[in-house]
């Protein structure tokens, strides 16, 4: 029940480290704005927790490449915002800026019992730094995240600030997360045949006012696509179970940080991909502007930092999450 850390490795050109115990086998490309591109749950024979492009692998990117198009998969960051849009005068890049962006990084513990690998960046527009702790004990299936975003400029800078993990799933995969209110986006085509509403988690009703369970994701033939906010989680935590299989992902986080969940879902229906998407989130919606403007997403003063904490777990043995702990102890059914 050692931890091993292998900083060795390229992949298509990309720095490339992998962290491992008993538990875990995890895959970070610091080169590409330190994602980390594998999550692998070792017992029962292994399961890749998170989703990879079925026709795309990962490679370098320039600063405005357009994210949809290089959607490679694995588990991202966005910051300071989501769709290119034009703040302050600057014109943000498609998804933000440090998903493209090579970070540093060092091992600043690495031994038998715990590993700690350290990434950083600053931003070319945004004038701000980005640093990444993860940390991997021995005989734990816990990922445990330090986040700190500091404003390095002299100007206040709107933000968001976004986890994107994007999950491997299928119609045995149940969603749970503490929501009340959900607000559905103007995209897609989603499985109550309408955008731009709202309904309280997790029953929505279609046109026709039949319900629909939205923590069950759905077959690749159901050609369903959907994109939503859970606008006032009760708590900060979400979580994807294969019920099928008995094993799932949670993150648990700072709820007064990311206090905003958003859930992008394709089931065959964008671009014939299936994947769920985890995105806690410091506001919403998808536009910056458009939140500043309703007070819903945030502004960080110069030499203000701001920092959270969270821990993406693996588990087995439920079919239902009920809650996560700061911990990242999972309970459930």
């Amino acid at each position: 029940m050692t931890v091993t850390v292998d900083t060795n490795w390229t992949y298509n050109d990309i720095r490339t480290v992998v962290m491992e115990n008993n538990l875990l086998r995890v895959i970070v490309m610091p080169d590409l704005g330190a994602k980390v591109w594998q999550i692998t749950y070792k017992p029962r024979g292994g399961k890749d927790l998170l989703w990879h492009h079925p026709r795309m692998k990962p490679r370098r990117l320039a600063l405005h490449t357009v994210y949809d198009d290089h959607f490679f998969g694995g588990w991202d960051e966005l910051y300071p915002n989501d769709i290119a849009e034009s703040i302050g005068g600057e014109m943000l890049p498609d998804h933000g800026e440090i998903w493209t962006l090579p970070w540093q990084y060092a091992l600043e513990r690495a031994d038998a019992e715990e590993a700690t690998l350290h990434m950083w960046v600053e931003t070319p527009i945004s004038e701000t730094r980005l640093s990444k702790r993860i940390t991997l004990r021995a005989g734990e299936s816990k990922l445990r995240f330090a986040h700190t975003i500091t404003n390095l400029g002299r100007k206040p800078q709107p933000y968001l600030w976004k986890l994107h993990a994007a999950m491997a799933a299928d119609e045995h995969s149940r969603i749970d997360l503490p929501a009340r209110n959900m607000e559905v986006e103007g995209f897609g085509e989603p499985r109550t045949g309408r955008t731009s509403f709202t309904y309280q988690w997790p029953y929505a009703e279609d046109e026709s006012g039949a319900v629909h369970d939205m923590r069950w994701a759905l077959p690749h033939s159901s050609g369903v696509s959907e994109f939503q906010y859970a606008t006032d989680m009760q708590a900060g935590w979400c979580a994807l179970t294969h019920t099928r299989d008995g094993i799932g992902f949670g993150l648990s986080y700072d709820n007064e940080v990311l206090p905003t969940c958003w859930l992008f879902a394709s089931y065959g229906g964008w671009r014939e991909l299936q994947t769920v998407v985890l995105e806690p989130c410091t506001g919403y919606p998808v536009g910056l502007q458009d939140g500043i403007d309703r007070g819903t997403h945030r502004i960080l003063q110069p030499g203000e930092t701001v920092s959270c904490a969270v821990i993406a777990t693996a588990y087995e043995g439920l079919s239902a999450v009920t809650h996560i702990d700061a911990d990242g102890d999972v309970t459930g059914v």
